[in-house]
């Protein structure tokens, strides 16, 4: 019996009918080494995300697909950076080749960090939670290793893929008040210190950020390289925010963009995460939402 047991575990990897070899096995972040391990695998799907078409087209990671960042969030008459309809994100995840059984790969140029992590988390919005993560780095550091690159466009064959919605990625307004202060929710202001203190003018309705949200600058959690901070340091740095290891972490910043770098950098620590997407350009604009400012060195408010 325990030979059959065996044989039939043999069979089932020799047919791909478990994970395939290309499996993250949980993890948000890869390395150029492991990318350039699975590059020729047809499971794995890389994705360069870049604000114009001439950085894609001037060289790319061969094989890779383009994707403008504008094509999963747009700015509307109401708020600026806003997700876009599944009927929308659908047809784009197909039209870049992507199924539901593909592992995609996030490749950001120039620096282009929270972009990258903003396609990341509407990706895992999608239901691609598992399926999904950033290369180390981008294209910045592949180029630096003298590893392959290509000017050439692939032709890619439109998939087939149905959304499985993991709402949760996504928050409004409503959910982030329900959340002030709840124990086992840490709200993060991805700002720079000035705005979320309310002494750089923000060009916003009102100064301040939201009550009880703690500051993470979203520029601190990378290098001079671009490249993730380790997670020790990381964990380190969502201590001192007061993100306690269970913490459920919702993320803001001016629009919704930045503040994706620190959800993608809590999904890294492990922590569920969500993104307010009209952040603090939709939250200082409703006179019906509280906002706070540090008190004053001097003790007065």
């Amino acid at each position: 019996m325990k030979y059959v047991a065996v044989l039939c575990l043999t069979l089932c990897l020799s047919l791909g009918l478990f994970s395939q070899e290309s499996d993250f096995g949980g993890k948000v972040l890869v390395s150029t080494s492991w990318l350039a391990e699975h590059m020729n695998d047809p499971h794995v799907v890389v994705v360069h995300v870049a604000g114009l078409r001439r950085d894609y087209l001037s060289g790319h990671i061969p094989g890779a697909r383009f994707l403008w960042p504008g094509d999963v969030a747009l700015s509307n008459a109401d708020l600026s950076y806003q997700l876009l309809s599944v009927t929308h994100l659908d047809s784009i995840v197909e039209c870049l080749g992507i199924s539901n059984d593909t592992r995609v790969v996030l490749c950001g140029i120039n620096g282009n960090v929270s972009p990258t992590a903003r396609v990341f988390l509407t990706l895992e919005y999608l239901g691609l939670t598992g399926r999904v993560a950033i290369l180390d780095g981008g294209f910045d550091i592949w180029k630096s290793e003298n590893r392959p690159t290509s000017t050439e466009t692939p032709k890619v064959s439109r998939a087939s893929f149905t959304p499985k919605l993991k709402s949760s990625v996504f928050v409004e307004a409503e959910g982030v008040q329900a959340n002030i202060r709840k124990e086992g929710v840490s709200i993060i202001d991805a700002r720079a210190p000035g705005f979320y203190e309310g002494t750089t003018p923000n060009g916003m309705p009102r100064s301040g950020h939201i009550p009880g949200a703690r500051n993470i600058y979203f520029a601190t959690l990378v290098d001079s390289t671009n490249k993730m901070l380790g997670t020790q340091t990381i964990g380190e740095m969502f201590a001192k925010a007061g993100v306690r290891p269970d913490d459920r972490v919702i993320a803001y910043c001016h629009i919704g963009q930045t503040a994706s770098l620190v959800y993608f950098a809590a999904r890294l620590l492990g922590h569920e995460a969500s993104l307010y997407d009209g952040s603090f350009e939709d939250w200082s604009g409703r006179s019906d939402l509280p906002v706070e400012l540090p008190p004053k060195k001097d003790g007065s408010k």
